[in-house]
């Protein structure tokens, strides 16, 4: 046990308490503005008043979130809706930690299941903070899987999807591959609700991953069986 010298009258040794584990940086939305909390140390980064879901940069520099075009009492889509423009469209944003520069990356639109946008939600990023993925609407029962390349400024739409992971965190040969619930449907009728992986660009499927009762399960067996080295 390590131990300090109070100086008092007398020389008394205590026990030293261990300095506190910095924590990282944590990104939220209250009342419909972006906040960062560093260590206890919260900086509000936005004033919309609209602005929810957001996500922070790997390299801590900056964060993303969707700017709602709706009214700020509204939820959000359900991935099975078709995207508005009215009375404004939804907007992916990005802003740096101290508050700066608020910048415009996408417009939501309408059109059809691979084209609309609006909503950006479950945002991800790859390891080198260069793609951000997120899923919009996309069809009555499916959503659509985006990536928006933060260097180039281009979007395009990747496969459909209700849920997916970029598995970022991996050290082995899948890393940055993409983990995509996807509907498939039986010869003979009938559908069913799987995990697929694919590459990192999302254009090649590698196989089948399994079913999830929920996405904990999903996560605690990527960290525990695919991403081992």
């Amino acid at each position: 046990m390590r131990y300090c010298i109070l100086l008092t009258a007398l020389a008394v040794l205590l026990p030293c308490a261990a300095p506190a584990a910095a924590q990282a940086p944590h990104v939220y939305s209250d009342a419909g503005n972006i906040f960062i909390d560093n260590n206890g140390t919260k900086t509000q980064l936005t004033t919309s008043e609209q602005d929810v879901a957001p996500v922070l940069s790997p390299n801590g520099a900056y964060v993303v979130f969707t700017r709602q075009g709706r009214s700020p009492t509204a939820r959000g889509y359900h991935l099975g809706q078709a995207c508005t423009s009215s009375p404004k469209p939804d907007e992916l944003r990005r802003v740096n930690v101290d508050g700066s520069n608020d910048t415009l990356l996408l417009y939501g639109r309408k059109g059809d299941g691979e084209e609309q946008l609006c909503d950006f939600r479950s945002k991800q990023f790859s390891s080198d903070g260069q793609h951000l993925f997120f899923l919009s609407p996309g069809w009555a029962t499916s959503g659509a899987l985006h990536v928006y390349d933060m260097r180039t400024r281009n979007e395009r739409f990747v496969v459909p999807a209700n849920d997916f992971m970029v598995l970022s965190f991996c050290a082995n040969k899948y890393k940055d591959d993409l983990v995509v619930q996807s509907r498939r449907y039986f010869v003979f009728g009938g559908s069913y609700d799987w995990y697929w992986l694919y590459d990192p660009t999302g254009r090649k499927e590698l196989g089948p991953v399994g079913a999830f009762n929920n996405p904990e399960a999903m996560v605690k067996q990527a960290h525990q069986e695919w991403c081992k080295p």
